[in-house]
C-alpha cells in the first residue's frame, strides 16, 4: 500500500534543495564516484532539515533522495543500477546516526540507518527493473544478504513487486518455484507478490492465494509466518472478501497447528471488516475451524470472532 502517514513536510525551497543535490549526486554516480555519493547520502540522513520542532523523517528523506537519484538516472545509465546493487552490499559497513533512531539505542540506530540506505538502493533498482526486466535475477540475488524480514520486504516491495504483479500470469510458475528455494528470503518474494495481487487484483487473487497455500508448507519458519500474516491482513483489509473466504475455507483440512495460529492471528485483527460477504457465510467458515475438546485454546479465537460477528450484525 502507498505511504500515507501525515508528517510535517519541508517548504518548497528545502524540497527543491534536496532534489537538486541528489540529481547532482546521480551525475557523480555516472562518473563512478560511488563512495563520495554514499558519503553524501549518509550526511543527508544524519542531518535532515528541521520542520518546526521536528526533523524530516528518515523515511521521507530516503524517499526523496531515491526519487531524485532515479530522476537523474533518466535514460537508465548502467552506473545507476550498478550503484544501487553496490549500495545494497555496502550499506552494512556504514553507521548512520539518524536523529530519530539515536534515542532508541545504538544498536537499533545502526540497523535503522542500514534499513534506510537499503530502501534507497531498492527504490533505485526498482526504477531499472520496471523498464529492464532482465535485471530481475540480479536483484533476486541481493535478497540473500537481507538482515531481517523488514529488510527483505523492502527489497521485494520497492524493486520486485511492481514487475511481478504486472506480469503475474506469465511469472506465476517461476514464483511458485521460488517457494522451494533453500534460502528463506527468496521464499518471501512470491509471498510479497501475492500480497500485492490479493490487495489490488480480484481477477488474479485466487491464483495468488494458491501461492499462499503452497507457502504454508514452510510456515514453521518465523519469517515465512510473518510474511503470510501480512498477506492475509492485506487481503482482509483491501482485497476481495469472497476470495479470502474461499482460501480460509480451503485451509480447514490442514492439521498444521501453525496454520491454525495464522488463521487466528488474522481473525483477531481489529480492523477486519466483513462487508461484501454475508455474515452467515463467515460464521459457517469459522465454525468449520473448530476441532473440539483437544483444541480449546485454538478454538477460543474462533469463538471471539463469532461473538464479534453477532455484535456487528446487531449494530
Amino acid at each position: 500500500m502507498p505511504y500515507t502517514q501525515n508528517t510535517p513536510q519541508p517548504d518548497e525551497q528545502t524540497a527543491r534543495g534536496i532534489f537538486d543535490r541528489n540529481v547532482a549526486n546521480s551525475m557523480a554516480v555516472n562518473g563512478g564516484a560511488f563512495e563520495e555519493v554514499l558519503a553524501d547520502i549518509v550526511v543527508q540522513l544524519e542531518q535532515p532539515p528541521r520542520i518546526g520542532d521536528r526533523y524530516l523523517t528518515a523515511w521521507d528523506m530516503a524517499r526523496r533522495i531515491a526519487e531524485a537519484l532515479s530522476a537523474g538516472f533518466a535514460g537508465l545509465p548502467p552506473n545507476g543500477f550498478d550503484f544501487a546493487c553496490w549500495l545494497w552490499e555496502a550499506a552494512p559497513l556504514h553507521v548512520v546516526e539518524i536523529p530519530q533512531a539515536n534515542t532508541i539505542g545504538t544498536s537499533h540506530g545502526y540497523r535503522y540507518g542500514l534499513i534506510h540506505l537499503r530502501k534507497i538502493a531498492a527504490m533505485i533498482a526498482g526504477t531499472y527493473v520496471h523498464q529492464q526486466p532482465q535485471k530481475v535475477p540480479v536483484v533476486i540475488e541481493l535478497i540473500d544478504m537481507s538482515v531481517d524480514w523488514v529488510d527483505a520486504r523492502n527489497l521485494i516491495s520497492y524493486a520486485l513487486v511492481d514487475y511481478y504483479a504486472l506480469n503475474f500470469t506469465h511469472e506465476e510458475r517461476q514464483l511458485a518455484a521460488m517457494l522451494d528455494h533453500p534460502r528463506t528470503w527468496r521464499k518471501l518474494i512470491p509471498i510479497g507478490v501475492a500480497a500485492r495481487v490479493v490487495g489490488t487484483d480480484p481477477v488474479h487473487a485466487p491464483a495468488a492465494y494458491r501461492l499462499v497455500e503452497d507457502a504454508c508448507r514452510y510456515i514453521e519458519d518465523p519469517n515465512v509466518y510473518d510474511a503470510l500474516r501480512y498477506v492475509l491482513r492485506v487481503g482482509g483489509m483491501y482485497g476481495d472478501q469472497r476470495s479470502i473466504l474461499n482460501f480460509l475455507s480451503g485451509l480447514q483440512a490442514s492439521e498444521n497447528e501453525e496454520v491454525r495460529e495464522l488463521v487466528c492471528d488474522f481473525i483477531r485483527n481489529p480492523k477486519l471488516r466483513w462487508e461484501h460477504v454475508s455474515r452467515d457465510e463467515v460464521a459457517a467458515m469459522l465454525r468449520g475451524w473448530k476441532k473440539g475438546e483437544n483444541s480449546v485454546l485454538d478454538d477460543r479465537c474462533i469463538d471471539e470472532a463469532l461473538e464479534r460477528l453477532v455484535l456487528a450484525k446487531a449494530s
